[in-house]
This record gives C-alpha cells, structure tokens and sequence, in this order.
C-alpha cells in the first residue's frame, strides 16, 4: 500500500500516475498493470482517480488499453550502449523504432562560459534539435561548433539528418574521439514542454555532454542533450581484470 499526499498541492492522480511511471522504469512493471480495484486498494483512492492517472499515461505513450484484456505498457526504453560514436538514426532502428529528428534553431549565438572554455571564442554556432522515436520525442539537444564548421553546416538541413554523417561525409572531418558524461538533471518547464512531460511536477531527466575531437585532438563538436529518463537507458558491458 502507498500513502499519497492528500494535502499536496499536487493533484491525486498526478501522483498516482508519477509512481506508477517511475515503476514502470525500474521494471516493476513490464507488461500488464494490476487491474483498477487492484490499484484503488494500493493507493486508497477512488476508481476516478485511478482511471485519470491511467488516462494520462496513455495520452504520454506510456501505457496502452487493450479491450476486454486490460492495461499494458507500452514504453520501450531505447538503448544505448557507450564505447562507440554511433548515430541516433542506427539506434533507434536497430531498436525497432522510426527515429526523427526536427530542427528548432540554428544560427550564430554567444557561447555560453562551459562551450567558450572549450573553443576560446565569444561567439559560436548553435544548433537545437529535438529527436524523436515513433513520433515520441525524446531528446532535446544543443549542439555547438567552431564557427568555420558552423558556417559549412549552416548550408545543410538538419532536419531528419545525423550531423556525424555530414562532418564526415560531406565536410570530409574525420571523428576520431569523444568524452561523455551523463548526470541527473531536473528539467525546466521548456524542456518539459518540448519533451511532452507532465508541466506542474518536478521531472528527472538524463544530462548528457559530449565533446568530439577529430584525429588532431580538435574539438569540432559540442554537444548537451536533455535525455527523458522514462524512455532512455545507457548501456556498458564491464569486465572483470584476473589478477595475475
């Protein structure tokens, strides 16, 4: 059983719903979700409330109704698995998936103090984007070039196209490393609305940065992309060293 908050100014359902959401990541649930008396019980709520929270996960891709046999879960988490460039359009297929990609800004903009330290100029090229998997969206993402790449790039669409394969097919850049870190982050009310995620809740997501050098060590791409943690997992295998 779980006590919700009743003097929370945030309403019943929205917790109900935030709870099951977050299960539904740790992989309580995998399939099919406890019937409605089931949940009314847990949660000591009415079947309304029950029946609201359900509905806006259906309305957020994460569940699914089928007639007669109930509610299931619908979210399939992408995976990604760390220790190779590889581009989001081979990801998302290879999960069964149609990735897309639109682009929301490009141009020239003032280099925020962390992309500055890294290419030591004021001014930068900027590129925004939001990355999608079966019309879902789930990444938004910044990425920042020296201006004589941003120039070369300003050239192209960047709708529905990797930007990997232009540094390297077209502008004939050879990608050659890249340092990545992921942390925890709590979103802002924009990235909540671009990611289409509940609007009056804190929501965790996933911050990830990468720089990408090419063979001379230069830094030709920076990139900082807010990841939804509900639809996004990274992946490593570990090895385990014999001791001699």
């Amino acid at each position: 059983m779980v006590f919700l908050d009743k003097n929370n100014a945030i309403p019943l359902y929205l917790q109900v719903g935030s709870f099951l959401r977050n299960e539904i990541l740790k992989g309580t649930y995998v399939d099919k979700l406890p019937s409605e008396h089931e949940l009314m019980d847990f949660f000591q709520v009415s079947r309304a409330t029950i029946r609201h929270a359900i509905r806006k996960l259906i309305e957020e891709g994460v569940l699914e109704t089928r007639q007669g046999l109930g509610t299931f879960v619908l979210t399939k988490s992408i995976e990604e698995w760390l220790g190779h460039l590889s581009t989001y359009f081979d990801i998302v297929n290879e999960m069964g998936m149609k990735p897309n990609i639109k682009l929301l800004h490009k141009g020239l903009v003032k280099a925020p103090q962390d992309v500055l330290s890294m290419f030591g100029t004021a001014e930068i090229y900027e590129t925004i984007r939001l990355r999608l998997a079966n019309d879902m969206p789930i990444i938004l993402e910044k990425q920042y070039y020296p201006l004589e790449i941003g120039q070369k790039l300003s050239k192209y669409d960047l709708n529905n196209i990797s930007t990997y394969d232009i540094l390297e097919n077209e502008l004939g850049i050879t990608l050659w490393e890249a340092k990545q870190t992921i942390s925890a982050v709590i979103t802002t009310s924009e990235e909540k609305k671009l990611l289409k995620l509940v609007d009056n809740m804190p929501c965790c997501a996933l911050l990830s940065t990468r720089l990408v050098v090419d063979v001379q060590k230069k830094p030709c791409e920076y990139e900082k992309s807010i990841y939804r943690a509900d639809m996004y997992q990274f992946c490593i295998n570990l090895t385990r060293r014999m001791k001699k």
